[in-house]
């Protein structure tokens, strides 16, 4: 659990605090997305977390210790990191790269290898892509292998710092999603900071969003989208908020058994519902045809449905 409890912020030479008294609960094993306008304090509130820069009052705690009370060097290797620009080291392979802080911890060779491994099918690379190097790679590819190296020494914390900004629209979608399905499985508390809504909606399980230091409002996505807690939050989550909220939910949520009509166009079942609306508008049709990720049928799914989620 991460736990901030009136924690401020002032930088030398600077009027207002950066962070103003802000106190936050992250439970173990969740994804909070810390969003808002840019100099919020999202960004100085995650360094913090991290000790690349300490609070000018208040505390912080990581499962129960004040973070400066421990080694700061010490206390990063045990927290993942991720950040736009990826960072990754352009003189290292892919595997080097990885292999990074579990060296730093001492793990042997066997071990290393093993987890290299482990890790490029788990962020969804070919094994044989560890022996080249950064500069060979793409930005969705380089982005994949940040997230790997952030995991190596399986850490309990995983924070990211606009993750997939670098990243063009459409891979920054599938890569969105694909991250998500990643936390699943390996179960991180994860703080994430974004100046994207959307994507805050997607990755979150928690949302808290701020402005001048502050938190406006914490929340589940489905809460912040359907009870904003005021006139600057209900405009920040925009005009569309109904439509975003159908990015919680996949076609295999509100899809029906009914028998697929073959000359029906098709969607895949774990389709978020705001996007399957989107296929169904291009495609002229009501009703669509589900499938699995085998392309098995499964059922059908309907505007109908979509419009009552």
């Amino acid at each position: 659990m991460i736990t901030m409890k009136d924690v401020s912020k002032r930088f030398e030479g600077t009027g207002a605090a950066a962070v103003d008294n802000l106190t936050l609960e992250i439970p173990n094993g969740i994804t909070v997305a810390l969003v808002g306008p840019s100099g919020c304090g999202k960004t100085t509130t995650m360094r913090m977390i991290n000790r690349l820069i300490d609070p000018t009052s208040g505390t912080i705690t990581v499962n129960g210790q004040d973070v400066r009370t421990v080694d700061a060097v010490q206390f990063r290797r045990h927290i993942g990191y991720v950040i736009q620009q990826v960072g990754l080291f352009p003189h290292m392979t892919v595997a080097q790269n990885i292999a990074s802080v579990p060296r730093l911890l001492n793990w042997d060779n066997r071990r290393i290898e093993a987890r290299n491994q482990e890790l490029m099918q788990l962020v969804g690379l070919p094994a044989d892509m560890l022996q080249r190097y950064p500069r060979q790679l793409s930005g969705g590819q380089r982005q994949r292998v940040g997230v790997a190296r952030a995991l190596a020494a399986d850490p309990p914390v995983l924070l990211m710092d606009e993750p997939f900004g670098a990243i063009d629209p459409i891979a920054r979608t599938r890569l969105q999603n694909e991250f998500k399905q990643i936390l699943a499985r390996v179960k991180k508390t994860v703080v994430m900071v974004t100046h994207d809504i959307d994507e805050a909606v997607r990755l979150g399980d928690r949302i808290a969003i701020m402005r001048n230091g502050r938190i406006q409002q914490y929340d589940t996505p489905e809460t912040i989208l359907s009870k904003p807690a005021d006139a600057f939050i209900e405009n920040f989550v925009g005009a569309d908020r109904a439509l975003k909220r159908l990015s919680l939910f996949t076609v295999a949520d509100v899809m029906s058994r009914e028998a697929p009509n073959p000359a029906l166009p098709s969607i895949a079942e774990d389709v978020d519902l705001r996007d399957a609306l989107s296929a169904m508008v291009a495609a002229r049709a009501d009703r669509m045809t589900v499938v699995d990720k085998d392309g098995t049928t499964t059922g059908t799914i309907t505007q109908t449905a979509i419009l009552a989620a």
